[in-house]
């Protein structure tokens, strides 16, 4: 089909296109997918992949030429300019120019972002604001209640997540800031990361704690604390990458991310794909994409942390080569090393995780609350008191389930 009659089959279906000359829309596009009214295509922008989705009244490259490949946008979500790929883009989602948004990105609603800012496998619950010249992979963001209490990131922010350990380097490094379990119900204090700044994963943020800007934190904080600045000492050593320390307290931290991903997967799975009145076939197909970010997120931290395991029989070879080994390390890694095939094996079985019961009593809050919102956010906000804990404690079980298959001490 000439680029003339995909325009015209585009506007019949609602959509804007100012400057048709200038809008690219690849062969495999499934026209029938992009969709108004209100959605808009400013110049320059440049449309791929069989898997793109742009439902009504999203608006793309307002601010300069933007090129969106294989990625669910949502209602009223804008993508000013940049690239976008493999991404997930729930309803009034805003990201600003410059922006480069690769596979594995789910922003949840109203989750928005200033100009110059690098996503991949970052999940940001509803709300989170990032400013400028931020870098986020391998991270989960939530807390705040609303647009006018939000967690953020201050500017030039960067969450590190690649260490030079190992044969080819160690990208066992995700970072949560805040968690599934109490985020996901919309009350939980917000998180402030100050500018020019930075996260070095794997580590955890509690809800309500500030991280003061100009610092590069590498320690666990919170709940809420004010948390000014933190510094090594100067020093230097002999650097072997092939030797890991700590290992149990590496895998530990990674399984508690996956265990978060995982009641992240199951809430997706009952709640937003559940029965609820008000979400039509839109909503459906948008929040089936973003349960499969969350797979995919899911798929990369177990690779991950397979890959560490691979590492362990050269670790072992250097720790033995020391005059005086440290016993309790090698047997660590030498039980870490052997447990991995079966742990692998119960962590990709993450979808028969959680108790039937605590699910079901939380479902009966739902189905009450849903009698009274006419979207997620008006349904999340009410739900009682009672409803929310049982909720919590749910998806607490599952993240708790897959804590708990880390390997003997």
């Amino acid at each position: 089909m000439e680029i003339r009659e995909k325009i015209e089959v585009l506007r019949r279906q609602g959509v804007s296109i100012p400057a048709p000359e200038s809008v690219e829309i690849g062969d495999e596009v499934k026209l029938e997918q992009i969709r108004g009214p209100g959605t808009t295509l400013h110049a320059g922008t440049k449309l791929y992949g069989a898997k793109l989705l742009i439902l009504p009244g999203a608006e793309l490259g307002y601010e300069e030429p933007v090129t969106v490949e294989g990625c669910a946008v949502g209602p009223g979500a804008k993508l000013a300019g940049g690239y976008f790929a493999g991404s997930v883009f729930l309803d009034r989602v805003v990201m600003a120019k410059g922006s480069h948004v690769r596979s594995g990105t789910l922003m949840e609603e109203e989750a928005n972002g200033a100009h110059c800012v690098g996503l991949k496998q970052t999940i940001l619950f509803p709300f989170v604001t990032l400013g400028s010249l931020i870098n986020f992979c391998d991270i989960l963001m939530a807390g705040g209640t609303s647009r006018k209490d939000h967690s953020e990131v201050g500017s030039s922010f960067i969450h590190f997540n690649f260490t030079p350990f190992g044969r080819n380097g160690d990208k066992a490094t995700p970072s949560l800031c805040g968690e599934v379990p109490h985020g996901v119900m919309l009350r939980s204090p917000r998180i402030f990361l100050g500018g020019q700044a930075g996260l070095v994963g794997p580590v955890e943020i509690g809800y309500g704690t500030v991280l003061a800007a100009g610092t590069v934190y590498r320690r666990d904080y919170g709940p809420g604390q004010l948390v000014v600045g933190e510094s090594l000492p100067a020093r230097t050593m002999p650097f072997t990458p092939l030797r890991y320390g700590r290992i149990r307290a590496k895998v530990e931290k990674n399984l508690r991310y996956v265990g978060n991903l995982c009641a992240l997967w199951h809430w997706y799975s009952s709640v937003r794909l559940g029965p609820l009145p008000f979400r039509g076939a839109d909503h459906t197909m948008l929040y089936e994409r973003a349960r499969g970010a969350v797979e995919e997120c899911l798929d990369e931290r177990i690779k991950r942390l397979g890959q560490i395991a691979t590492y362990m029989e050269d670790s072992i070879r250097e720790l033995e080569r020391d005059e005086s080994p440290n016993a309790k390390e090698l047997a660590h890694q030498r039980a870490f090393a052997a447990a991995w095939p079966a742990l692998e094996a119960k962590l990709r079985g993450y979808r028969e995780l959680g108790a039937e019961e605590p699910r079901a009593r939380f479902l009966r809050g739902v189905e009450v609350a849903a009698g009274k919102a006419r979207s997620y956010l008006e349904l999340v906000r009410a739900l009682d008191d009672e409803a929310v804990a049982a909720g919590t404690g749910w998806l607490e079980g599952i993240v708790k389930a897959v804590e708990a298959l880390n390997f003997p001490a």
